[in-house]
């Protein structure tokens, strides 16, 4: 199971997503036409929505009362989609979601404009909910997804990229944007710190253990199931954790292998080599060791969740979701 599917556990907030839905459409409506046509691009790209959900979610365990959940999961996922179409471009990616990719459709020029209306329009409707938690939470989550993008370009093609690293990027380019979610709820509710805290806390791990389900796919999953090339990481330089073991623990067939793939600009990774590698990732324990790591950050999630007086039914899917993502190393 590589595509997530925590749709089944989205029953609750169903109506809300939908808004969601409703909500983005409004935030981007522009009466300038290629504004239009590159927004009606992304949007047929569809998405799992789980940031979104899990703004509502959070706020609905926190008894959030108003609508405002709905104005802030669109802004997170505008913020998510800017993101992604920014790493698309950098990444000189062909396809996203199974789809061709906005820069290959349209150029980097549009796609990278286009990205900074998104990220202006969130801006826009944040503004508009004049909550300045909120905004401060934004500021910040958007902040450290840069650092992230700085820090990765910074290490492109380096053999000597550290798990510390690592991990610096996959907290700024994902965790902190999860962590943002979950508070959003807590925010909203009026909930007192610790709540808020332990709300961040559920989803700064709930990120970690995503973004190591993900980058491990990237090594033993296909490209029909990712809905983009496997390798893909490494053919763009980016040594993530599964590589990064792999040269600890078997450091000449590795290092090896990482140098054939970036001096081939062309093919990306031969069969033999992808071969080699998946053989070496289950005999060095790798696979076992980003397994067992990611666990440990889903249980972290769980015990982090905070002792809401909230719909206990919530709180059920709340501790679900981070076992449901292991799922998908499956």
């Amino acid at each position: 199971m590589s595509r997530l599917d925590l749709s089944r556990f989205f029953s609750p907030i169903a109506s809300k997503l939908e808004a969601v839905e409703e909500e983005l459409q409004t935030v981007v409506q522009c009466e300038i036409p290629v504004v239009r046509r590159l927004a009606e691009h992304v949007s047929k790209g569809g998405g799992k929505r789980l940031r979104p959900a899990l703004v509502l979610l959070a706020s609905r365990l926190c008894g959030c009362n108003s609508n405002e959940d709905i104005r802030y999961g669109a802004i997170f996922e505008l913020i998510h989609t800017a993101t992604l179409i920014h790493d698309d471009v950098i990444d000189h990616a062909s396809t996203r979601r199974g789809r061709p990719s906005l820069n290959s459709a349209w150029g980097n020029t549009q796609s990278v404009l286009f990205g900074d209306f998104l990220y202006l329009r969130a801006v826009r409707s944040a503004l508009t909910g004049r909550n300045w938690r909120m905004m401060e939470i934004l500021v910040d989550i958007a902040a450290r997804m840069i650092e992230g993008e700085l820090i990765q370009n910074e290490c492109l093609h380096c053999l000597d990229t550290s798990k510390k690293t690592y991990f610096d990027i996959l907290e700024r380019k994902t965790a902190f944007l999860f962590a943002g979610c979950a508070e959003c709820g807590a925010v909203l509710g009026e909930k007192s710190q610790s709540v808020c805290q332990g709300l961040y806390k559920y989803g700064l791990e709930l990120g970690r253990a995503f973004q190591l389900v993900d980058d491990l796919l990237d090594y033993t999953s296909t490209s029909s199931q990712l809905g983009k090339p496997v390798f893909s990481d490494l053919h763009e330089g980016k040594l993530t954790l599964p590589m990064l073991l792999l040269m600890e623990r078997a450091p000449g067939e590795a290092t090896a292998i990482v140098k054939r793939v970036w001096a081939d600009d062309s093919s990306g990774i031969s069969p033999e080599d992808a071969q080699l590698v998946r053989e070496l990732l289950k005999r060095c324990g790798v696979l076992d060791e980003i397994h067992q790591l990611a666990r440990q950050a889903t249980g972290a999630a769980m015990e982090s969740l905070p002792v809401v007086d909230g719909d206990p039914e919530i709180v059920k899917l709340l501790l679900k979701i981070p076992e449901t993502l292991l799922e998908r190393t499956y």
